[in-house]
């Protein structure tokens, strides 16, 4: 069979005559400086979009580590700002030390959600977003006891996580 140097590229493989790819080609949207962190009228630091972004479609994946939920919640009881997501009944990701999308901040009207997918938390648009909005996600409950001051300012927040 004659090899098909056409298909290695859309693997991302290396070919004699072309080299090797820096790896998957990207949508633009998902492509670096897509989405930048900086300081946030919600709470400390919020991810912003650096293009506009178009509505229902995957931005990335939060990562982070895999920890036993009981030892996510001490974590959370301790510090006052939440950088984990609920996997299962027995696992949390800790996103302390992940990429920037640890960063989403809490709207109740938000204009992004969270897919979880195994062990894998995907981020997604809910509609088309301007270049220099801040991305937020609706927290849900959170595990704080006695919940959590909401700060988002939507037209419909509800005060309290």
């Amino acid at each position: 069979m004659k090899p098909d140097p056409a298909a290695d590229l859309r693997k991302g493989r290396s070919t004699p005559a072309l080299g090797r790819l820096p790896g998957p080609i990207l949508p633009e949207h998902q492509r670096p400086g897509a989405v930048k962190v900086r300081r946030s009228g919600i709470h400390g630091r919020g991810l912003f979009a650096g293009i506009d972004l178009p509505g229902r479609r995957k931005l990335g994946e939060i990562s982070g580590e895999v920890v036993n939920r009981l030892v996510a919640r001490r974590a959370i009881r301790r510090d006052p700002v939440i950088y984990f997501v609920t996997l299962d009944r027995k696992h949390a990701l800790d996103c302390r030390l992940g990429n920037d999308f640890k960063h989403l901040n809490h709207r109740c009207e938000p204009n992004c959600y969270l897919r979880v997918r195994g062990w894998a938390v995907e981020v997604y648009t809910l509609r088309p977003i301007a270049k220099g909005e801040e991305l937020t996600v609706d927290y849900g409950v959170t595990p704080h006891p006695g919940g959590m001051p909401c700060r988002c300012g939507a037209e419909g927040c509800r005060r309290r996580l």
